[in-house]
């Protein structure tokens, strides 16, 4: 794993003020970068940031924005344009699950904005900066719901193939030049993910593992699916399968991680 201050002075995580974007933010203070934090919870956020301050002495700036809306992407580059961001971490969620048309418009528009208007918007501002120093990285969070048809959580599977997609693609178009791209799939993880997305909680892996297979990972490959064999073979097994029966599978799982009422 490279030393995370080749890629730059400050790292920027969005989605910081919990789980894996608060694991990535203590994993990149450790590693010696200023750290920008982007969340909605300021009080959380200048917690977060007087622990990295007085712990590991670096630099911290605190962004509080709400990405599920429009303008937010735009208004972080805004607050950002006076650091050299070597290292951008766009790991901010959002979920709902529900049958397709019991989900809120409201919230599948929030789940777009933030899974993937706001992920391209803040890569699209800080790559070209990373190209042109020739050195810089970009991790991507998709989520191994991104390898299938996913029913009763149709729209957030679909955003977080997108994110897997743009990641792979970005990967293979900056090789070579001193800028790494690496697409994240966690699976279930110990966070207050699933609670807000309104699924019943079940086991998962921990923020911190996530974020380790994550670095060792950056720079080696495009992508990586993290929390060990089971998960890689799931997702891995589904493309040799009918979508036909892909799909209905994947619905007949997530049934059982939904309230009736939106099944």
């Amino acid at each position: 794993m490279k030393a995370l201050t080749v890629y730059g002075s400050w790292g920027l995580v969005t989605g910081a003020s919990a789980g894996i974007g608060m694991a990535f933010a203590r994993r990149l203070a450790a590693g010696g970068l200023n750290v920008v934090l982007v969340a909605r919870r300021a009080d959380r956020l200048t917690a977060l940031a007087d622990e990295l301050a007085r712990k590991q002495g670096v630099q911290t700036r605190v962004v509080p924005e709400d990405l599920s809306q429009a303008g937010a992407a735009e208004r972080v580059v805004e607050r950002t344009a006076d650091l050299e961001v070597g290292m951008l971490v766009n790991n901010a969620g959002l979920s709902a699950v529900g049958r397709f048309d019991l989900v809120p418009r409201a919230k599948i528009v929030e789940m777009m904005q933030v899974n993937c208007v706001a992920v391209t918007t803040l890569t699209h501002a800080y790559l070209p900066a990373m190209r042109q120093r020739a050195r810089g990285a970009v991790i991507i969070l998709a989520s191994v719901a991104g390898y299938q048809p996913l029913g009763c959580a149709a729209t957030y599977g679909a955003t977080k193939a997108f994110d897997l997609m743009l990641a792979e693609a970005l990967w293979a178009e900056n090789r070579g030049g001193g800028v790494d791209v690496l697409g994240v799939s966690p699976g279930p993880v110990e966070t207050e993910f699933q609670a807000v997305a309104g699924e019943t909680p079940h086991p998962g892996v921990t923020p911190e593992s996530v974020v380790d297979e994550a670095l060792a990972a950056l720079g080696r490959k495009p992508s990586v699916i993290t929390g060990g064999a089971l998960n890689k073979m799931r997702t891995w097994s589904v493309r040799l399968a009918p979508r036909r029966q892909v799909a209905r599978l994947a619905l007949g799982v997530m049934r059982g991680f939904v309230p009736e009422a939106l099944r």
